[in-house]
C-alpha cells in the first residue's frame, strides 16, 4: 500500500443509467480518498463516466473493450446484425452465441494479461459491480494472487450463471460478498461466513423533494387536481407492467368518475431489447380504452422532477428484484409505494407505515392498496413522510459508503494468501 493508502480496483460493468452504475457513483463519490485510492475498469465511455466527469471524479479510469458489458450483447460495430435478426428468432439465437463465444475469448485474454493492470497500479484488492464483474475479478484475483470483494445487485435466474457464481464464490481470494438484501444473499449456498448485507444509498439532499422543481404536470399538461400515479424503470416483460396494466380497471370502477386520476410510467425498452415492449403497453392500453389514462414518457435522464409531481408511486415487478433503486428513489420525494412482497422490495419499506406490499401476485390487493391512497390525501401525506424518514435513517449513500469503506480496509489489512484456490 503506497502512503497509506488502499489502491482498489473497482470493476464496473454498468455504464449506462441503471442501478448498479448510480450505486457504484455515490460508493466513490463518498469514499474517503486518504484511505482508499479507487481505479475503475469499465468496457466503455457511457452515461456512468459522464456522471464521474461531471462530478470531476474522472480519475484513473481504465477502459477496456476486452471487458463487455453483456456476455450476449455484440461489439457496438456489430450491432447491426442484431437489427438485422429482430424478425428471425433463430438468427437472433444464432448471433446471441456467436456474441457469447467471442466475449469469453475476450474476456479471457483479458484475465490472462490483467498482471500488468494489478502490478503498474500496485492494486490491493479488486471489488466487483455487476454479474460479468464478478467473474472476471475473481478470476484475476486467482491468477494474480490478488484479494478479491464481491458486490452482488442481482439473483441469479440461469442455473448455469447460478453454478458458476455459487463456485467461484468459494475461491480463497474471494473474500467479501456484499448483497443490497437479504433477499438476495439467499442465493449463495457455500459461502455464507462471506456474506454482508449492505442496502443500496442515495444521496437524500440530491433526491429532496424541497430542492426539486417538477416539470412532469407542466410538460404533460396535468393539472393540480390530477393524482398521478407513477412508475419507473426500464419496460421489459418480467416488471409485470402488463398485468397491471390490465387489472386498472378495477381502480377507475372504485374511485367513480369525479375524482380524475392518471398513471404515468417512466422508462423505456433497453436498445438491444428485441421487440418494442413500451409500444406493446401502449396497443394494450388502446385496446382496453385506456389510453387517455396511461401516459409513457419514454426514457427520461433526470427523473426527480418527474418524481416531485407524482402523488403515489408503483412498482408492478412480481419477480425477487434484488433491491430497486427506485423505490428508494421514490421513498425519498415522500411518496407512498405499493409493490410486491417478494426479494429486496420486501425490505425497502415496512408495510403499512411507508408504503403497502401486497402478496406476490395478488394485484387485486394491490388495486385495493391503490384505492385507498387516492382517496384519502392524508393516508398520502403521512405515509410519503415516514418513507422518507425510512431513507433518511437507512439509505443514505455517504452512511452506505462508509461501511463499504470499512469493508474494503477490513479485507486490506488481512494477510494475503499464498495459494489460491477453494474452501
Amino acid at each position: 500500500m503506497e502512503n497509506s493508502r488502499s489502491n482498489v480496483l473497482f470493476i464496473n460493468h454498468s455504464v449506462r443509467d441503471g442501478g448498479p452504475g448510480k450505486s457504484l457513483f455515490y460508493i466513490l463519490k463518498f469514499l474517503d480518498r486518504n484511505q482508499v485510492n479507487p481505479f475503475v475498469l469499465i468496457p466503455k465511455d457511457d452515461i456512468f463516466s459522464e456522471n464521474l466527469i461531471a462530478n470531476c471524479m474522472y480519475e484513473n479510469i481504465i477502459v477496456d473493450t476486452r471487458f463487455p458489458e453483456n456476455l450476449f450483447r455484440p461489439m457496438s460495430k456489430w450491432e447491426f446484425a442484431s437489427r438485422l435478426s429482430e424478425r428471425n428468432v433463430l438468427f437472433r439465437k444464432l448471433l446471441k452465441f456467436i456474441y457469447a463465444l467471442c466475449n469469453i475469448v475476450l474476456m479471457t485474454h483479458l484475465v490472462l494479461t490483467s498482471g500488468s493492470i494489478i502490478r503498474s497500479n500496485k492494486i490491493d484488492v479488486i471489488y466487483c459491480n455487476g454479474t460479468i464483474a464478478k467473474i472476471i475479478g475473481a478470476l484475476i484475483g486467482y491468477f494474480n494472487k490478488c484479494k478479491v470483494i464481491w458486490h452482488v445487485r442481482n439473483i441469479q435466474q440461469t442455473r448455469i450463471l447460478s453454478l458458476i457464481i455459487n463456485h467461484l464464490s468459494r475461491l480463497n481470494n474471494v473474500k467479501r460478498i456484499i448483497c443490497v438484501s437479504k433477499a438476495t444473499s439467499y442465493q449463495f449456498r457455500y459461502s455464507k461466513s462471506k456474506l454482508k448485507v449492505i442496502y443500496n444509498g442515495l444521496d437524500p439532499e440530491q433526491y429532496n423533494p424541497v430542492n426539486t422543481t417538477g416539470l412532469l404536470r407542466e410538460e404533460f399538461g396535468i393539472d393540480s387536481d390530477t393524482i398521478i400515479i407513477g412508475s419507473t424503470g426500464r419496460l421489459v416483460p418480467r416488471k409485470g407492467y402488463e398485468a397491471f396494466v390490465k387489472h386498472t380497471p378495477y381502480i377507475f370502477k372504485k374511485i367513480g368518475k369525479d375524482t380524475r386520476v392518471v398513471f404515468v410510467i417512466i422508462g423505456d425498452t433497453p436498445h438491444f431489447f428485441h421487440m418494442d415492449y413500451k409500444k406493446h403497453l401502449e396497443n394494450i392500453c388502446d385496446s382496453m380504452g385506456l389510453k387517455d389514462r396511461f401516459i409513457f414518457t419514454g426514457y427520461r435522464k433526470e427523473i426527480r422532477p418527474y418524481l416531485k409531481d407524482m402523488d403515489i408511486f408503483f412498482i408492478p415487478s412480481n419477480y425477487p428484484d434484488p433491491f430497486p433503486r427506485t423505490v428508494v428513489e421514490a421513498m425519498s420525494f415522500s411518496l407512498p409505494v405499493v409493490g410486491f412482497r417478494i426479494g429486496g422490495i420486501a425490505e425497502a419499506f415496512i408495510n403499512a407505515e411507508s408504503g403497502y406490499m401486497s402478496e406476490s401476485g395478488d394485484y387485486s390487493d394491490m388495486m385495493n392498496n391503490i384505492v385507498d391512497l387516492v382517496a384519502n390525501s392524508k393516508l398520502r401525506k403521512d405515509i410519503g413522510e415516514k418513507a422518507r424518514k425510512r431513507v433518511l435513517e437507512n439509505f443514505n449513500a455517504q452512511d452506505i459508503a462508509g461501511q463499504i469503506q470499512d469493508v474494503i480496509l477490513e479485507v486490506c489489512k488481512e494477510g494475503s494468501f499464498t495459494q489460491p484456490g477453494s474452501e
